[in-house]
């Protein structure tokens, strides 16, 4: 006997229901591509899922300047809606949110628990279908498609299908990589097996089981620690296996995960050390978060240089920023270091190419299979930056349709319509703005009811200069001077020195461009002191870093505005830290601060104007690109002028959701919706007679508003806005009119 086929037939076969998987499938299927997305497990989301419970994260971890680098498009989509209904990170939440977001697209056909184990090839190099059979119903399908989606992680189908793949450390020589090993071999970033525990209010007992590893009989404990203050859950460094295969040893490695989580537990229950006769384990998963197994190859390797140096690709169509964050091969057995970080300038440029595979002619890979080497995989292996390239790749497949041709095709002859696509879906491509001839925003003239001035006065407090403290401020065109609000206990000079970025999405103090000291005479009450820069400087921003001195006083406020930060010098003594120009340890990080200077600019340039609302941009680079309110939600307005009467059936708002903020799906957050997001806004359109309510949202937490309906003719729309989820300013990055 055999199970029963079942043939499936699909524009676009996605194989791992991951976050990146997920982020193509829903591009596609909105793309109007019908989608099969196969998953072997029960629950959506990878590592993300609810089995391994991983935090989705990206570009705005490990770093000291990846300033408002969260992913956007599919994946803040995602995360916003988390937000909104799971702020307390609710594992089993999280999961109805995934399933949720996939079941709703009709385009996209769902098969859980079903593992693909073939795949038949023609000529060697295009994938005519792939088969899996479905665990809980024993049905075997065939999936046939005209591309097919690898996020499989170990990169199964791709291996299947007999695509190019890698697995291991390469060795320093092959890519010129100084944090690769002198010699190649089969090592790769181990995995963690995820555990947490609760406080029953009475006390528990606990029993090990056999077999547990008996930490006291082990070297372990002289190298690594067990956390006091988070016993009562893993940490990512309780590693094992990288020295194994992650494949074909899968199951070694899982016991080993075992043995050494029960292990720890008995430790952390039984040896007198921690507060933890109250607590039981409420949870320890089946499955541990892989890290690293097969990358596929594609026409284009990302290595070391290419994040280090920020390597500018025309076919870029993702990006980055974790460190490049390589674990030690032994886990929580190793002697060495738990991990390096090399924390990187700023977010990098993922390319195409990385995405389709080399030599099979339909295939594509996100997820950790994308095509890297192991030191740069060190960085795009988290998840929020491989759903950048999974969004890419869904808009991608769509063009293969639309065009007949291969992921290689689009490279070839379509990648520019590729990028614009992925910027008009909210994704960033850097160095790319948007440029949509259809968009009847192009020529209109727009106003708005206020405009925000680039400066903080209101001092809601007081920060001695006792360290080297500096401050972001954006600069469109040309700096004359700064002013800072400050007081000394006698008189002293303010030594200070400017610098700018190399890169428009940097944040760093890199490029000396002057240097300079006012005098502060003493004085037991604040003033303002002039710091003179006169400086040209073409749409980026300016750091002006203060020297320490003690008998200075700095006025600061809690009031926030986009592209504006403080930073304060302090001496690093983490050896896992390690500085992107010489691979050793960093002497010193700057830290962001929890307020802002009080400032003032000599002359105003309009930062915050009516003009971004339409710039191409929608989220900061270089500038901010963002249109806000002067201190008022309440009656603000953008009033568009289309020069003429236009017929219109769709708006496309997209609203400040404050892209510098960490927004962990696993995380307790204590609102379930970000401040500065606008709540409660009316659309109208001009009539002969005047303004009539096209339509009115109430409740909005997303940061990208569709708004569709049936088609009006109007030379006039006003968006009136009523409330934001607590900002006291409106910000909108973006209107797009069809």
């Amino acid at each position: 006997m055999e199970f029963k086929s079942y043939e499936v037939v699909k524009d676009l076969i996605v194989v791992g229901g991951g976050m990146p998987g997920i982020c193509a499938a829903i591009q596609a299927a909105r793309h109007g591509l019908t989608v099969a997305l196969v998953n072997n497990r029960g629950y959506l989301g990878g590592n993300a899922s609810a089995e391994a419970f991983v935090s989705v994260s990206g570009a705005t971890g490990t770093q000291e300047f990846n300033f408002y680098a969260r992913e956007s498009g599919i994946l803040e989509e995602i995360m916003l809606e988390n937000l909104h209904r799971n702020p307390q990170g609710n594992r089993f939440i999280w999961d109805t949110v995934l399933l949720d977001f996939v079941l709703r697209e009709k385009n996209i056909e769902l098969f859980q628990n079903t593992n693909v184990d073939k795949v038949e090839v023609k000529d060697h190099k295009t994938i005519i279908y792939a088969s899996g059979v479905q665990s809980t119903t024993e049905k075997r399908f065939d999936f046939y498609g005209r591309c097919f989606l690898d996020d499989t992680g170990d990169g199964t189908l791709g291996y299947l299908a007999g695509a190019e793949f890698r697995k291991g450390r390469e060795g320093k020589e092959e890519f010129n990589e100084s944090l690769a090993p002198d010699k190649a071999d089969h090592y790769v970033l181990p995995s963690t097996l995820n555990f947490t525990a609760h406080d029953t209010g009475k006390p528990v007992t606990y029993v090990a089981p056999d077999f547990a590893i008996d930490l006291t009989k082990t070297e372990a404990l002289k190298y690594r620690v067990i956390p006091k203050d988070h016993f009562h859950a893993s940490c990512w460094f309780y590693e094992v296996g990288g020295e194994l295969d992650q494949i074909e040893d899968n199951e070694e490695i899982i016991q080993k995960h075992r043995e050494l989580v029960y292990g720890i537990w008995d430790y952390i229950k039984n040896s007198g050390e921690y507060p933890s006769e109250n607590y039981d384990l409420s949870y320890v998963s089946c499955i541990p978060g892989k890290r690293e197994s097969r990358r596929l190859m594609g026409d284009y390797i990302l290595k070391e240089e290419d994040i280090v140096l920020q390597k500018d690709f025309e076919d870029t169509v993702g990006y980055g920023g974790w460190s490049i964050d390589l674990h030690a091969v032994h886990g929580f057995f190793s002697k060495d270091l738990v991990n390096r970080h090399v924390f990187l300038k700023g977010i990098y440029q993922i390319p195409y190419r990385t995405g389709y595979s080399k030599n099979i002619d339909n295939l594509f890979m996100a997820g950790r299979c994308m095509s890297t080497t192991h030191v740069a995989f060190g960085s795009t292996r988290v998840m929020a930056t491989l759903s950048t390239l999974g969004q890419a790749l869904g808009a991608a497949a769509y063009l293969c349709k639309k065009y007949e041709t291969t992921p290689r095709g689009i490279y070839q002859n379509h990648i520019k319509e590729l990028q614009q696509v992925i910027i008009k879906n909210d994704q960033f491509v850097v160095g790319e703005s948007g440029e949509d001839a259809n968009n009847l925003m192009r020529g209109a003239d727009i106003k708005v009811s206020s405009v925000k001035k680039c400066e903080l006065t209101n001092q809601t407090g007081s920060l001695k200069l006792e360290k080297d403290m500096g401050i972001l401020v954006p600069v469109k065109e040309h700096i004359k001077s700064i002013y800072l609000l400050v007081r000394s206990s006698k008189d002293v000079h303010i030594n200070y020195t400017v610098y700018i970025p190399s890169k428009k999405e940097n944040y760093n103090p890199e490029n000396k461009i002057a240097a300079d000291h006012a005098f502060v005479k003493a004085s037991p009450e604040f003033a303002w002191v002039e710091l003179p820069i006169d400086k040209e400087i073409d749409h980026n921003k300016v750091f002006v870093e203060l020297t320490a001195e003690a008998a200075l006083e700095i006025a600061v406020t809690g009031s926030r505005l986009t592209g504006v930060d403080c930073m304060q010098k302090e001496a690093s003594n983490q050896s896992t830290i390690l500085d992107v120009d010489t691979f050793e340890q960093k002497k010193y990080l700057l830290k962001r601060m929890k307020d802002t200077f009080c400032f003032t600019l000599s002359q105003e340039e309009d930062i915050y104007g009516a003009q971004n609302i339409h710039n191409g941009y929608i989220r900061p680079y270089g500038l901010p690109n963002l249109w806000i309110s002067d201190n008022r939600v309440e009656g603000e307005y953008i009033q568009i002028d289309f020069k003429g009467e236009k017929e219109i059936r769709e708006i496309t708002m997209t609203f400040d959701s404050d892209l510098d903020m960490w927004l962990w799906n696993t995380k307790h957050h204590d609102s379930n919706a970000i401040s500065s997001v606008v709540r409660d806004y009316t659309v109208y359109y001009k009539t002969k007679v005047g303004y009539e309510k096209l339509t009115e949202v109430k409740g909005n937490f997303q940061r990208v508003n569709k708004l569709r309906f049936d088609p009006i003719r109007t030379e006039e729309i006003k968006i009136v806005f009523q409330a934001t989820h607590g900002s006291p300013c409106v910000g909108v990055y973006a209107i797009d009119v069809y």
